[in-house]
């Protein structure tokens, strides 16, 4: 600190010796002629310390100890008297103190060493803490009291050692006993330049630091903060970036409708199809930010011995560049969330994505299934229909159990515009009917099921299923409720349908026609 400070400030430490304990004052026994005192705390001082603090005001008599001196002590008059010491003549007295002699060289007023208050507000004396109040201090807490942060916030936390309890040696001494460095006292030579050593000290070590200037007593304190600028000189090209991404991604959504269709008909729910959206945008976000990254790198390296960039020095691992990285796959994703929205809405809802039922008229319920096919493939999902609901037959765990389970041709769009009587014969459709009990079957909820494949009224050259739902016994309210879960189980079959290969579909289309070989077919 002295070759820190050469020609511009006088700096000395402040040394004490603690208890390991720190709720407990240090035992020091002094003895002398015989007799024994105790001293609750040792302060190391530099000889240097008059210049500084002025401390040499407190002595009584005798004087300050010099540059050479090590084995020498100051003593409170208080434990002077008690050790026999003559207060006229103090420096013809020895101590032992821990076995050794120390030459007494002045004695003090222990309420003078108290009222020397530091520039923090507190005395030179060491300090013990209440044991309730070191058992909520934490580690970090101690620090900051050492470091002088937050210091009004813990001066209830603990008390200083009376200044009559208090030896003054030499720092160098104590520190060869254990003492521990609290803090630094500095003097500039002229008041001047107090201010510029403070900030100087501040930022080099991160420290809270006291300053007595001409307006008054004042602390510096050093604390990481993060500063921007020009931030109302992006919003515009952040908004076009985003504008940009958007269109993008919207435009992307409707060009890949078939590709949304591929997902679906495969079993993805509208949930699945958005997240895809989202995790394609991101992807390509971070690998344009990497590109930028190892960009502006080469750019760097290739530019640097270059008059164009002379003078300017590169962080690659600024916290602006971090933030910059984040901000442009932040960009992306706001950009990305509407069109992945519309990419849930155009896939086709699944069995888990929440419908409501229609309401009940006449103890029935009648809806279209959300599900199309070719006139080619209803015999397959008949005939996998059909397996479906024969293999719930005398079943008596699961949602539901079966009974009376028939399947035949029906005509069912005589009337229908751009059909005759003749392309309708050509294109009879399936009729599937089936008595159901609905689980929790101590409910006794009945019903008689029937699925119809008809055109669909939107496009003809398709089929859809009508559902058309007859209670037959039950409770009305628990009947509707729990009509939601067989409803889904039917819906979920269509889905496991899509995902089924031709020489699946090829043999349920077989088993159909097997089924229908007597016209009609029943399982009772």
């Amino acid at each position: 600190m002295g070759n820190r400070f050469k020609d511009r400030a006088e700096a000395v430490p402040r040394v004490w010796l603690e208890n390991v304990d720190r709720t407990q004052s240090t035992v020091v026994p002094l003895r002398r002629d015989g007799r024994e005192v105790v001293a609750k705390g040792v302060v190391g001082l530099s000889d240097r310390e008059p210049h500084v603090s002025d401390l040499r005001q407190i002595l009584t008599r005798g004087r300050w100890f010099k540059a050479d001196e090590r084995e020498v002590l100051l003593l409170p008059e208080r434990l002077a008297e008690q050790l026999g010491v003559s207060l006229q003549r103090p420096e013809e007295a020895t101590v032992y103190l821990w076995g050794m002699p120390f030459r007494v060289v002045g004695c003090f007023r222990g309420a003078g060493l108290e009222s020397r208050l530091d520039l923090d507000g507190e005395p030179l004396t060491p300090v013990t803490f209440p044991s309730e109040a070191v058992m909520e201090v934490t580690e970090v807490e101690m620090e900051a009291i050492e470091a002088g942060e937050d210091v009004k916030a813990f001066q209830s936390r603990y008390q200083h050692v009376a200044g009559d309890l208090t030896v003054i040696m030499p720092y160098q001494t104590l520190m060869a006993f254990g003492g521990n460095l609290k803090s630094l006292a500095v003097r500039p030579n002229s008041e001047e330049v107090t201010g510029g050593l403070a900030r100087d000290l501040v930022d080099r070590f991160g420290l809270t630091l006291f300053t007595g200037e001409g307006g008054g007593t004042f602390m510096y304190h050093a604390a990481d903060a993060l500063s921007y600028s020009g931030v109302p000189n992006i919003v515009i090209p952040l908004l076009i970036s985003v504008l940009i991404v958007f269109n993008t991604m919207i435009g992307s959504v409707y060009e890949r409708k078939r590709e949304i269709a591929v997902y679906t008909s495969v079993g993805l729910a509208p949930f699945h199809v958005s997240f895809l959206f989202i995790a394609e945008s991101l992807a390509f976000a971070v690998i344009s930010v990497v590109l930028g990254y190892l960009l502006a790198q080469t750019s760097a390296a290739g530019f640097a011995d270059t008059s164009l960039w002379q003078g300017i020095t590169v962080n690659y691992s600024s916290v602006a560049g971090v933030a910059a990285m984040i901000l442009v796959i932040l960009v992306v994703l706001v950009s990305t969330i509407y069109p992945s929205r519309v990419a849930a809405a155009i896939a086709i809802p699944d069995v888990n994505r929440a419908w409501t039922l229609p309401e009940p008229r006449d103890n029935e319920i009648a809806f279209t299934l959300p599900f199309l096919m070719k006139y080619r493939e209803q015999k397959g999902i008949g005939g996998y229909l059909l397996d479906y609901y024969v293999a719930h037959r005398d079943v008596s765990h699961g949602v539901f159990t079966t009974d009376d389970t028939s399947l035949e041709f029906y005509c069912p769009v005589t009337s229908m515009a751009g059909l005759n009587d003749q392309d309708h014969c050509e294109l009879d459709c399936i009729q599937l009917s089936t008595r159901v009990w609905l689980a929790p079957f101590d409910f006794g909820v009945k019903q008689f099921v029937h699925l119809k494949f008809r055109p669909a009224v939107e496009d003809s050259q398709y089929l859809e299923i009508q559902v058309r739902v007859l209670r037959e016994a039950g409770e009305a309210n628990a009947w509707k409720r729990i009509n939601k879960s067989f409803f889904n189980a039917l819906r979920k079959q269509l889905l496991v349908w899509r995902s089924l290969d031709e020489e699946a579909h090829t043999h349920y289309e077989k088993q159909l026609v097997a089924a229908l070989g007597l016209e009609t077919w029943s399982s009772g």
